[in-house]
């Protein structure tokens, strides 16, 4: 029950294309000089970044004490288990609306809004998980659980390749 929030952070290594680097027929074209899409300039693209990384962080932290703390209660203690779940959904609350506050480009902005919405499904799974009134209950949302964290994830890693950050560690 890996929260695939947890993914999101990883390491932060902005990249930035230089013309040097396009292929010669892209670099030498005449639409090199006009940017094909309204991307912002690198620099402003590491400032996101960097916000985006300065929440997902502190988030990642706390939800890799919550998933642990899960993991050692769902099997023999529900009331506790029920606890990380709400204190997960909790984080992953707090976690959108930092992430809806960051002035993202509207195609950036409209990655981190279907990852704010795939984010809004897995908690109101969790808390549906965090109601079940056994622990026999609580590990049957296993399965419906990974579905819910690879949808995060999808999304996650889209927005870390639009902010030019390398993909999520998978530890």
């Amino acid at each position: 029950m890996l929260g695939a929030l947890i993914v999101i952070a990883g390491c932060a290594s902005p990249s930035a294309t230089s013309p040097a680097s396009q292929s010669p027929s892209v670099a030498g074209s005449p639409s090199a000089s006009a940017p094909a899409s309204p991307t912002p300039p690198s620099a402003s693209i590491r400032r996101l970044a960097a916000d985006y990384l300065a929440i997902a962080r502190p988030a990642n932290h706390r939800l890799d004490g919550e998933v642990d703390g899960f993991g050692d209660h769902r099997r023999d203690d529900l009331a506790e288990a029920d606890a990380d779940l709400r204190a997960e959904a909790a984080t992953e609350r707090h976690f959108d609306r930092q992430l809806s506050r960051i002035p993202f480009p509207a195609a950036i902005a409209a990655i981190a809004r279907a990852l704010i919405r795939a984010n809004q499904s897995r908690i109101a799974l969790t808390r549906r998980e965090a109601r079940s009134g056994s622990l026999a209950g609580l590990r049957s949302f296993t399965s419906t659980r990974k579905a819910a964290d690879a949808a995060v994830e999808v999304q996650a890693r889209a927005i870390r390749k639009a902010l030019s950050l390398p993909p999520p560690s998978t530890s």
